[in-house]
């Protein structure tokens, strides 16, 4: 019997052998990324020297020249900047692209450094108050953004993520906070178009998951593959159309401590129609809103 048995029963202890291996090595492979993860959220490990030291071994290289020339020839400014105000973002495209290089770094000619909002589920993302600071990035709460707005301009698409899914079209008809928030500060709102912006990147579209996002206010966006070969081509060359951003004319504010909403309709229909005249001007389209 045993004769019998002792192939089965060795197949036995070898396959327990490697799943004890298995448990044992998941069980400290999950206890040591969690410990890493607790390590960094208490600010015990830092990420930001690494990036600088990878910035001054790449500066070493001819490409990183060429790459920072090609963006600043490839993103570019028409107008003049204020002090303190918010400035409005359109379109918002898949990443935000020229608002990011405009107001986060230091590659273009972007002069009023203040800072950006960015979706608020980003706090939670490992080293994001490190960076945070690296590229003046604020979560788009209403307390942080009012809280920016004491000492600096701030810049947000205030449009959202959805305004990404549509051409010619901004997200503002029952946009709120931005305006209140403007109101309460006495800080004036500057239009910015960047023409291009949407023809930069393209998402690959999912409807029936984009649908039910939609209630809110997100959405996926994974950028084609034709998309990620145009910004990668910025390593080679500039891009061929141009991302210009155009700055409008702001549209003063005075500060009410209590807006109604009366007062809060009225300056978000005073923009809605500034904006409105600036892209039929600058893309010679009528701009949709919804």
């Amino acid at each position: 019997m045993l004769d019998i048995l002792f192939p089965f029963s060795y197949i036995g202890v070898c396959l327990g052998f490697l799943v004890g291996v298995g448990l044992t090595a998941a069980t400290i492979g999950f206890l040591s990324a969690a410990l890493v993860v607790i390590v960094i959220y208490l600010g015990m490990i830092r990420i930001m020297p690494l990036l600088r030291l990878c910035k001054r071994v790449f500066s070493i290289f001819p490409y990183y020249h060429i790459t920072t020339k090609n963006i600043r020839e490839s993103f570019k400014v028409r107008g003049g900047t204020s002090e303190r105000s918010i400035y409005m973002w359109h379109p918002h495209g898949v990443f935000c692209t020229s608002c990011f290089f405009h107001t986060a770094t230091s590659l273009t000619e972007w002069s009023a450094k203040g800072k950006v909002a960015v979706l608020s589920t980003l706090r939670w993302l490992p080293f994001f108050d490190e960076l945070s600071e690296e590229f003046n990035v604020i979560p788009n709460t209403y307390g942080h953004m009012k809280a920016a707005l004491e000492t600096n301009s701030l810049s947000v698409a205030a449009g959202g993520m959805r305004e990404m899914l549509y051409k010619d079209t901004a997200i503002l008809a029952k946009r709120r906070g931005i305006f209140k928030m403007a109101l309460e500060t006495g800080t004036q709102l500057v239009p910015i178009i960047s023409v291009n912006e949407d023809r930069l990147c393209e998402i690959v579209h999912i409807p029936w998951i984009q649908e039910w996002l939609e209630p809110y206010d997100i959405c996926i966006c994974i950028p084609t593959l034709k998309s990620v070969s145009k910004l990668l081509c910025l390593l080679v060359h500039p891009l061929k159309d141009p991302v210009i951003s155009v700055i409008g004319e702001p549209i003063l504010v005075e500060r009410v401590d209590v807006p109604t909403e009366a007062q809060i309709s009225e300056l978000r229909e005073r923009y809605i129609s500034a904006l409105k005249k600036m892209y039929k001007a600058e893309i010679g389209k009528e701009l949709a809103i919804i």
